[in-house]
């Protein structure tokens, strides 16, 4: 496992920053969320880490997001009082709803985020949320227990083939 899957795996609060278009210079719009990681390979074919949150499509953020792909930014870090142990990632990526997934992609989805946060299955039972993907094309790890000023980049292919494009 790569130290970007090790420090995605170990967190489950992202904060996704998201443009909007209404604020002054369509400056972004931050919220943090619980998400859930998907590795590569784990929902059909994608070389992408895909990071995996529950929204409430009305939200100001799940309107921003819209179906997807909508382009977006994420921070995840351990918070430490010790600057030898911080630890994240920022990333840079796709989000795509679970609607624009096939069957199979969406319910793999849904499965691995109950899997990681099972409170959250009656809220998504209700149908009021929805998941979205956040597919990651490029990653900035931090960890400074390598040394300070070390941060190895990632790109990702984001092609999903669980991903259905031509959706309406």
């Amino acid at each position: 496992m790569s130290a970007l899957m090790r420090v995605l795996g170990e967190r489950w609060v992202l904060t996704l920053a998201l443009a909007d278009p209404a604020a002054a210079g369509a400056s972004p719009y931050a919220a943090p969320l619980f998400y859930a990681l998907a590795q590569p390979d784990t929902i059909g074919r994608h070389a992408a880490p895909l990071l995996i949150f529950a929204s409430d499509a009305t939200s100001h953020h799940g309107q921003l997001a819209g179906r997807g792909p909508t382009a977006a930014a994420a921070a995840v870090y351990l918070e430490t009082d010790t600057p030898g142990q911080v630890r994240g990632a920022q990333l840079r990526g796709s989000l795509v709803r679970e609607d624009l997934w096939t069957p199979t992609g969406a319910a793999g989805l849904r499965q691995l985020y109950v899997d990681r946060h099972p409170i959250a299955a009656p809220m998504l039972a209700a149908g009021r949320h929805h998941l979205y993907a956040l597919v990651v094309s490029w990653a900035k790890l931090t960890d400074n227990r390598l040394g300070f000023g070390v941060h190895p980049i990632a790109r990702f292919d984001v092609t999903c083939a669980e991903v259905e494009q031509s959706r309406p």
